[in-house]
């Protein structure tokens, strides 16, 4: 139960919320309120700004430059979740509660008034009154009836704000997956290795598959996509859960060894190899048995590294070595 001052502020911004989105003939969709809501809690100075130009240059707000308000401001913000969807569930709850706690008030006064209304009407002379009565009735069930419309229309919009932030959710995993292998894609790595210190012991292996362009002509994409997704697995299943692993590009992966030396990674990288090179693939269409599958791995240590990208220049290099020399091994910078 929110205190009395939360219910005031609540129902403040919600009201004046409502209030602005009547005047400009807007809906209380998801993306409506919020960018209103915002406005009216002075939460952004820049969305602000640019909606005040657009009032003193057309005097109106619609729907379409809304939603480009709602682009540009809200989903390209990472804290948008925390900063602004659960400040607006929390005050979209407790008015949807307060206007309930007023329905359950309105109920209790039509009673009072009906046990009025029953008493005075069995004595001609207070007719007067009962009119008085009467229409106090009518007037909080009128009143009763908008609160639970009101209430019914804000509890869909909450409804439809959780809906808005499971899909940003999604969207936000999305945008740091590879599709194909359900690996980290750069983005996301770069997200990752903001949690990591270079100061620290970590090992970096640079992956890639043998030959995979052979895949890709003598038995189309098809297979080729199933050979990453494959090994991809492999190189999954290899490494613990605080260990980033990632599609690099094409049929190059990266793995990041979290609190590991080069001596642990070196051994990490050749179970990688050996389990790669037992796996059997089969074309069941025309029931052919794939090449054998192999991969080239470079390993490196963080040294004097500056950057991740200098710890990764180092595997790839190695991994070029791996490749002249042979490929299916791997070889530490």
């Amino acid at each position: 139960m929110l205190c009395q001052d939360e219910y005031k502020s609540a129902t403040k911004y919600s009201e004046l919320t409502l209030k602005l989105l009547a005047q400009h003939h807007l809906a209380p969709s998801p993306i409506n309120y919020s960018v209103i809501y915002l406005l009216v809690t002075n939460r952004h100075a820049q969305l602000a700004a640019d909606i005040n130009v657009q009032l003193a240059n057309n005097n109106t707000l619609d729907s379409v430059f809304i939603e480009m308000m709602f682009d540009k401001h809200l989903t390209q913000s990472q804290q948008f979740d925390q900063n602004f969807l659960e400040p607006l569930l929390g005050s979209l709850s407790s008015t949807v509660e307060l206007i309930n706690d007023q329905v359950d008030s309105g109920r209790k006064i039509s009673s009072n008034l009906e046990k009025v209304d029953l008493a005075l009407s069995k004595n001609k002379f207070h007719q007067p009154l009962q009119d008085v009565v009467n229409y106090l009735i009518h007037t909080v069930k009128d009143s009763r009836e908008q609160q639970i419309f009101l209430s019914q229309e804000l509890a869909k919009t909450t409804n439809e704000v959780n809906h808005l932030k499971s899909k940003l959710r999604e969207t936000k995993q999305e945008a740091v997956l590879d599709a194909l292998t359900g690996l980290l894609n750069r983005r996301g790595s770069e997200e990752k290795l903001k949690g990591l210190a270079l100061t620290e012991t970590h090992s970096s292996l640079m992956i890639d598959i043998d030959h995979f362009k052979n895949f890709n002509d003598q038995f189309g994409h098809f297979i080729g996509d199933r050979v990453l997704q494959k090994v991809a697995h492999v190189i999954k299943d290899s490494v613990s859960s605080n260990d980033i692993t990632v599609r690099f590009g094409g049929e190059e992966f990266l793995v990041v060894l979290v609190n590991k030396a080069k001596s642990e990674a070196s051994l990490v990288a050749e179970k990688i190899r050996q389990t790669v090179n037992q796996l059997k693939l089969i074309q069941r269409r025309a029931n052919v048995t794939l090449p054998r599958i192999s991969v080239s791995i470079g390993i490196a240590e963080v040294e004097n590294d500056s950057s991740w990208d200098e710890l990764f220049k180092r595997a790839d290099e190695a991994l070029y070595v791996a490749k002249h020399r042979g490929r299916n091994r791997c070889i530490l910078a």
